[in-house]
């Protein structure tokens, strides 16, 4: 196992690989890592991807995964590259495409009650004083909450909001666009806490086995950003969850 990817690796990496960029990719085939809850950053990861990587000629599938299932398969090199990642901490084995393709807001629900009316959120280390709700495995929040004592975990966000609203929990930490779940199981006493704790862009990143195709694939996003493809990919992502939702 190799340890962390630093900056400066990674640059030398690029550097040594930048030779192959040229080379026609169309024989590769590439399956990426993309979380097994459907969420609007991984349905923009989707549509973000497979635009940029068909462009390089390359074949990609994404591969639904829970988080322990995903680190085993990582840690064995059995995935090609991770699609949605918003940790700020080295991966192992990871290089990082340093143009964002997606993004999310972690923010705080609560019951509409006096909890709501006192508490305004300064992130995560102003929710020390009470008992927090988030989805069990994810690193992203397991990171974030790790100051805080009294810990809730669901496995889903259904289970999530229902803990919330009997009381097994103060507060939830989840993404903002997950109140299209509260409608749908019609918990209209549950709101979100402004502000948001995180405003959180999200990355992918290769295996450090396609570390030559990283420059490649910054220069195909930068393009995809310049001309407002991203833009427009993210907010067709964003129609196509929100069609789920009950009017």
């Amino acid at each position: 196992m190799l340890p962390g990817i630093t900056n400066t690796v990674r640059r030398l990496l690029l550097l040594a690989c930048v030779s192959h960029i040229g080379l026609t990719h169309a024989t590769e085939s590439l399956q990426i890592y993309v979380p097994d809850v459907v969420r609007p950053s991984s349905l923009m990861a989707e549509k973000m991807l497979t635009q940029a990587f068909h462009s390089m000629q390359i074949n990609v599938s994404f591969v639904p995964l829970p988080g322990m299932r995903m680190q085993a398969m990582w840690n064995q090199g059995k995935l090609d590259g991770m699609g949605t990642r918003a940790l700020y901490t080295e991966l192992v084995n990871g290089i990082k495409v340093d143009v964002p393709i997606a993004y999310d807001e972690a923010v705080v629900y609560a019951i509409n009650n006096t909890i709501n009316k006192k508490f305004v959120p300064n992130g995560f280390d102003s929710l020390k004083p009470y008992s927090v709700g988030y989805i069990a495995k994810l690193p992203y929040f397991d990171e974030r909450l790790k100051n805080v004592a009294n810990r809730e975990t669901a496995p889903n966000v259904e289970s999530l909001f229902k803990k919330l609203q009997i009381g097994r929990s103060d507060l939830v930490v989840e993404s903002r666009f997950s109140a299209c779940v509260l409608k749908k199981l019609g918990l209209q006493n549950i709101v979100i806490l402004e502000p948001p704790l995180e405003h959180r862009p999200i990355y992918m990143y290769l295996h450090i086995r396609h570390a030559n195709l990283v420059p490649e694939l910054e220069r195909v996003l930068k393009t995809m950003d310049d001309d407002g493809s991203i833009k427009k990919l993210q907010e067709q992502a964003l129609a196509e969850y929100h069609q789920q939702c009950p009017v």
